[in-house]
């Protein structure tokens, strides 16, 4: 496709090539998995199987070594191209990995061998596309950074009790990472991070995902009733407040590469508006609609749009890369991780948009046929709309954030 992201690195290039491999397969699929609401198992299945899922894993437990976000946005564009809802799903997985990798290389450069072993036989699980890992974080009227699940510490173990929503990838996920509190001795909350595997008592996937797009996500809600977890698989982290340096590099970590999805969402809408307009008309005399001023203005449109927001993320991809590979504390500092995640949100708020105008325009291009819920475009038109909603940030916070930030002003001042 003309102007399409590549990877910037060989580890990556190798991925973008396998997640190619099954863009007419996910689409193929696709229509079924949106009527009928049912998780992608065959696609992830697939997925696992090509080595996509244990990408972000080192080689030496399997995986492709893939360490930079930028190209594993690229590979999550190119799923969205055949499928929206695999490609969400694709991305929380890989992020999930790309972060046990972190956390087992800091855990060797403390030299905290117990933690290191631990998180090493957790790699080889996920190398082998033996494990698939889900992240719990949303829940109803918490913000995304102060979660109200939570976790009671009883002797050498935790007590969690709380509700999840959007816990994309619960319809298969072997290992839950839940977002807690935890009561801090000096008062207040503390942030943590509770690993729950599957079939814990008191875990229950509620399978009340029916939504109005990417249906086939498997993002259904979580219950956790005195679900007791060992004390070592609970990470205790700062007091609550707002948010760190820290904080929002984990969060650019996981949901950076996921604006993948609503690139190739534009993308395939562009490509089917596109065929549409060259397809000669079946009414002898009638010249294709690509002969047409207004559709070509609403094509120029498109490309413009794409063009713009794969500029944007790439530069953004680029940043965020860097950030991660700084080893000078400064380049990790608060108004540097500021700048990074205002690029990002900058790139989110833009891709977001783009896939929702360029699925409209596409859909002007085809016409009434485009209304029906079996065409593509329809099902591109709902799964369009599920950017804006995933935090962090939805619109509403993410632009006084850019504003924010470029204006010199403390982002998270009341």
């Amino acid at each position: 496709m003309f102007g399409e992201l590549t990877a910037t690195t060989a580890a990556g290039r190798e991925l973008v090539s396998l997640a190619e491999g099954h863009v007419d397969t996910l689409a193929g699929r696709a229509g079924r998995h949106d009527r009928d609401n049912t998780f992608v198992a065959d696609n992830f299945a697939d997925l696992r199987d090509s080595g996509v899922l244990a990408a972000c894993a080192p080689t030496r437990h399997g995986g492709l070594g893939v360490r930079s976000l930028h190209d594993v946005l690229v590979a999550v564009s190119r799923l969205a191209r055949g499928c929206g809802s695999t490609a969400i799903c694709a991305n929380m997985h890989m992020a999930s990995v790309w972060g046990q990798v972190r956390r087992w290389e800091g855990a060797e450069a403390d030299g905290d061998r117990v933690r290191a072993a631990q998180l090493d036989a957790i790699l080889e699980a996920l190398g082998g596309s033996d494990l698939i890992m889900a992240g719990a974080s949303t829940e109803p009227g918490a913000m995304w950074n102060g979660a109200l699940t939570e976790a009671v510490r009883k002797d050498d173990e935790y007590v969690i009790t709380g509700r999840k929503t959007f816990v994309t990838n619960s319809a298969v996920a072997d290992s839950f990472n839940v977002a807690v509190r935890v009561a801090d001795p000096d008062g207040g909350w503390r942030h943590a991070e509770a690993v729950v595997l599957a079939g814990t008592p008191g875990l229950t996937v509620l399978g009340d995902w029916d939504a109005l797009g990417m249906r086939g996500s498997g993002s259904h809600g979580l219950l956790l009733e005195d679900c007791v977890v060992p004390a070592d698989r609970v990470t205790v982290g700062e007091p609550f407040g707002p948010p760190t340096p820290e904080d929002l590099a984990r969060s650019c970590a996981i949901n950076f590469p996921l604006l993948g999805a609503s690139l190739g969402i534009a993308e395939a809408a562009f490509q089917i508006a596109v065929e549409h307009a060259t397809r000669v008309p079946r009414q002898p005399g009638r010249a294709a609609p690509a002969h047409h001023p207004s559709v070509q203005r609403e094509v120029a449109t498109m490309e413009l749009d794409l063009a713009a927001t794969r500029g944007v993320l790439e530069r953004s991809g680029r940043l965020v890369d860097a950030l991660f590979a700084a080893d000078d504390p400064a380049q990790r500092s608060e108004a540097a991780v500021r700048d990074v995640v205002r690029g990002w949100q900058a790139a989110k708020l833009l891709a977001n948009r783009t896939a929702v105008s360029t699925v409209d325009r596409a859909m002007t291009i085809c016409g009434g046929a485009s209304f029906s819920s079996r065409h593509p475009l329809s099902r591109l038109y709902r799964d369009a709309r599920a950017g804006g909603f995933m935090q962090p940030f939805g619109s509403l916070d993410g632009y006084p954030y850019i504003g924010r930030v470029a204006l010199g002003l403390d982002p998270h001042a009341d």
